[in-house]
């Protein structure tokens, strides 16, 4: 009988064992993973800091059309000995994240790839990473067919809801046909009304060759959008102060840098003219660039076309290709001016492997 009792005690103590290993088991894990889950976070903030309040290395690598070769650090804000505020991002070196840079042979080079860009932040194969830039106000226009009418609708950027009494400012640019000319409208000025809409109107237009540029203003949130009406607008890039444009279009010598300034408590829409000077097929390169263009307009050889360069930085991009479900992913977001405009930027952060 008594090895009968060993046996139940060693079953009893086996038990007791078994049982206490899954009470610790079960009591630490959600320690551990709210320890992981911290660390995430963590990770996401110093990649975010490091995003959007570094420069990079070298500080000007949007503009002087650095090779991402020659990149030693990667970062995305404005560096100058004017600005020395916080989330004031450089235009160029957001737009160098746009993947439409590939479409040209002589923009490719410039497009910052992600398989580099996860090296350069030192993610390894571990964690994959997107960023999102979209702007605080969302502004649709619709033309009123058969007129020169022009709906203006602006949305939040959260929820999409109507925006009622934000300030509006246009001016219409075309091409005169009779005087070869480029030319503008008078600045045209409206408020959205309850659904978030308002009408904006030009008379005496005789050309199809058209840009809209309108800064929207609600609360001393400000956004300025850049609409082509032209259907055979040619689409240019700018990057500090070289042109880069199909090969095959050949553009007069002369620009229009269009810029955004408040006057006397108004907006201002206005041009800058400045010369296109040759350097190779497809690029050029410009006399002078204002530091607060928002857009640059031109005209082909042959003035059947206009050519448009713009500045806006709504994109997205990821280091994981065609990846845009997150289900592991912690994300931040912050509230950044990208060349006078103000921008929502998401950084998505997800682990690879487990």
């Amino acid at each position: 009988m008594h090895i009968y009792e060993y046996l139940f005690t060693a079953l009893i103590i086996f038990s007791i064992l078994l049982a206490s290993f899954s009470m610790v088991s079960v009591i630490s894990e959600p320690s551990r993973i709210v320890s992981e889950k911290e660390q995430f976070k963590v990770a996401a903030q110093k990649l975010m800091t490091q995003i959007l309040l570094g420069p990079g290395d070298p500080p000007e690598w949007g503009s002087n059309l650095t090779s991402e070769n020659d990149l030693k650090t990667f970062g995305l804000s404005k560096y100058s000995e004017t600005t020395r505020e916080t989330y004031v991002l450089d235009t160029d070196k957001v737009l160098r994240l746009n993947n439409t840079l590939l479409k040209l042979d002589n923009t490719r080079s410039l497009f910052i790839s992600p398989s580099f860009l996860r090296n350069l932040l030192n993610l390894g194969n571990e964690y994959g990473l997107a960023l999102e830039f979209s702007p605080v106000l969302f502004v649709n226009v619709n033309r009123i067919f058969g007129s020169d009418k022009y709906e203006v609708k602006v949305n939040s950027e959260n929820g999409g809801l109507p925006i009622t009494g934000a300030n509006v400012t246009a001016r219409m640019y075309y091409y005169d046909v009779y005087n070869k000319k480029i030319a503008n409208t008078d600045v045209v000025v409206s408020q959205t009304s309850y659904n978030g809409q308002c009408v904006v109107e030009f008379d005496g237009l005789h050309s199809e060759m058209k840009i809209l540029t309108l800064v929207v203003e609600y609360y001393g949130v400000r956004i300025v959008k850049v609409f082509p009406t032209d259907p055979n607008l040619e689409k240019a890039y700018l990057f500090g102060e070289y042109l880069f444009l199909n090969k095959t279009c050949i553009p007069t010598d002369q620009a229009y840098e269009i810029l955004v300034t408040r006057k006397a408590g108004r907006y201002a829409i206005e041009v800058v003219e400045t010369r296109l000077d040759r350097i190779d097929d497809g690029k050029f390169k410009l006399a002078y660039v204002e530091p607060s263009t928002v857009a640059l307009l031109t005209v082909s050889e042959d003035g059947r076309n206009f050519i448009l360069a713009l500045r806006e930085t709504t994109l997205s991009y990821s280091l994981t290709q065609n990846v845009w479900s997150f289900p592991f992913a912690y994300s931040l977001e912050r509230t950044a001016l990208i060349g006078g405009s103000f921008y929502v930027v998401r950084l998505y952060l997800w682990r690879m492997s487990w």
